[in-house]
């Protein structure tokens, strides 16, 4: 049988409650209980330690008590006012004989009213005036004190008192009955106290658990069959939303969100009709795109390898003549001869750089573990004969980070961007130019040099192919064109800082997370 969300409540809180109150209350009877042993413990450690004292001491005390308050009776031989004080004695010590004789041991009287002891002599050892008291033990086991009654030095007489028991044992024994009496009274009452609460706290789950199953689990009840309803997909199903409390906020908010379901789901089915209607227009773009691509590629190629041809003819024949014309030439056809050769070298070189660069997107060299500082090395080594020609000075910083790249078109980067730096020296300045890694924020490398520097706004510009800011400058104004796709194609960037003309350049590049991986 299924228990519903109120019954359970109410269950658990009234067990709940009944544990609290049951531990509370058994606490309290621990600690009440403690203490009680705690108390006897001690009573019974003090009677103990009063048992284990000088008893003779004790009795002669007693003795010594009882001897000044009977003195002015017994000196005036008033028997009504002896019995007197002997009644007194017995009511607050455990006596069980008391007789009083006069100095020649002959009873005066037993404080009983028929004093049949009355005139006897009672033998045995009596103490002096100076003694005080005789302590003595019966044939019982019973003990006895025998003590004179003076007073200053003068005799009245003497008293012997048998006692029933050490009259401290008596006093304890009382302390000790009373405390027992006393810890059975607290367990009944600490007994009633936990039936009275544990009916209490059973009463209190059954209302409890009627009034929660009213108010609460049948409302819960109508919102989980108003739920499963909204998953079948019948949005429409009533709920009662009229009840102020937090049951009525939950059914209202229900509610809502049945109608923010319907919103949405109208919105997601044109919404999906439109990203299947843009996929389909995006995949048809893809496609022509590398179609477009594809075929440019191929014309850059065809074009730079069929020109090729003519160039080689035309250089031929220059040089053919050059010769038939030889040194008697006149001036100016070898001037003209000269500037179509240098044409055809420029135009070769364009057609060179030109199906480089339309190789770096389809060429991929295997990639392999690259130690940065020796590849500046290398590139130093290459372009000797230029920087010895132009005096510049190279830095390579120690210690520079091993990368897994393309080596060969790693190479090209770092030696293109050399090369660049070389081109644009200030004449008359030392040529300076330095190889390192800056590892925060990008961990990126950079060819840094103390040239003529470059003007911000054309700093993004320079990576254009054929783009050069100074038309006489070597090259053709493909190389950073060609260093650009080379770092893309390995997941980084490039770009150039400089504070402006005169102020040197830094070339920096990154690579992506797999050139970092081992």
């Amino acid at each position: 049988m299924q228990i519903g969300l109120g019954r359970r409540y109410a269950v658990y809180l009234s067990a709940f409650t009944l544990v609290s109150i049951t531990l509370a209350l058994a606490a309290a009877g621990l600690i009440a209980f403690r203490q009680a042993n705690v108390l006897q413990r001690q009573i019974r450690d003090a009677i103990s330690t009063v048992q284990s004292a000088n008893e003779d001491e004790r009795l002669r005390g007693t003795a010594q008590y009882l001897a000044g308050r009977m003195f002015n009776p017994v000196f005036r031989f008033d028997i009504e006012r002896i019995d007197e004080e002997i009644e007194r004695v017995r009511r607050w010590l455990p006596v069980r004989d008391f007789v009083v004789v006069d100095a020649s041991h002959r009873v005066i009287t037993d404080g009983t009213d028929a004093k049949l002891n009355f005139g006897n002599t009672i033998e045995g050892v009596w103490p002096s005036v100076d003694s005080g008291a005789v302590l003595m033990t019966d044939g019982n086991g019973k003990r006895q004190v025998r003590f004179a009654i003076q007073s200053g030095g003068i005799l009245a007489g003497f008293a012997a008192v048998t006692f029933a028991e050490d009259p401290s044992q008596a006093g304890l024994r009382r302390i000790d009955e009373q405390t027992s009496n006393l810890w059975a009274s607290h367990r009944k009452s600490l007994l009633a106290l936990f039936l009275i609460a544990f009916a209490f706290s059973l009463l209190l789950g059954v209302i409890t658990s009627i009034r929660l199953s009213r108010s609460l689990g049948q409302p819960l009840a109508e919102m989980g069959r108003a739920a499963r309803a909204f998953a079948q997909g019948n949005l429409e199903y009533p709920l009662p939303t009229e009840s102020p409390d937090e049951l009525g906020e939950l059914a209202r908010a229900l509610r809502s969100m049945s109608q923010n379901v319907r919103t949405h789901q109208a919105a997601l089915h044109e919404e999906t009709a439109r990203l299947r209607r843009a996929e389909a227009e995006r995949s048809e773009l893809l496609a022509d795109l590398g179609r477009k691509n594809a075929e440019l590629e191929r014309f850059t190629y065809t074009v730079s390898h069929d020109l090729k041809s003519p160039l080689v003819t035309i250089q031929g024949f220059a040089g053919m003549i050059a010769s038939d014309l030889g040194p008697g030439a006149p001036e100016q056809v070898k001037r003209d001869l000269s500037r179509i050769t240098a044409a055809t070298d420029k135009m070769q070189s364009l057609l060179i750089d030109l199906l480089e660069l339309s190789r770096v997107g389809r060429i991929v060299n295997p990639v392999e573990k690259v130690d940065f500082t020796e590849l500046a090395r290398e590139v130093v080594e290459l372009l000797q004969g230029q920087l010895s020609g132009k005096n510049v000075e190279v830095q390579i910083e120690e210690g520079l980070p091993s990368v897994t790249v393309d080596r060969r078109r790693l190479l090209e980067v770092l030696q293109n961007l050399v090369e660049n730096a070389c081109k644009f020296m200030v004449p008359g300045r030392p040529a300076r130019v330095e190889i390192g890694f800056r590892p925060e924020p990008d961990r990126a490398f950079f060819v840094r040099d103390n040239g003529q520097g470059i003007d911000p706004a054309y700093a993004e510009r320079i990576f254009n192919i054929f783009e050069k800011l100074d038309p006489k400058a070597e090259g053709t104004g493909v190389g950073l064109s060609l260093a650009k796709r080379i770092v893309e194609a390995h997941g980084g960037r490039i770009w150039a800082e400089s504070a402006g003309p005169g102020s040197g350049a830094t070339f920096f590049f990154t690579l992506g997370p797999a050139c970092w991986g081992g």
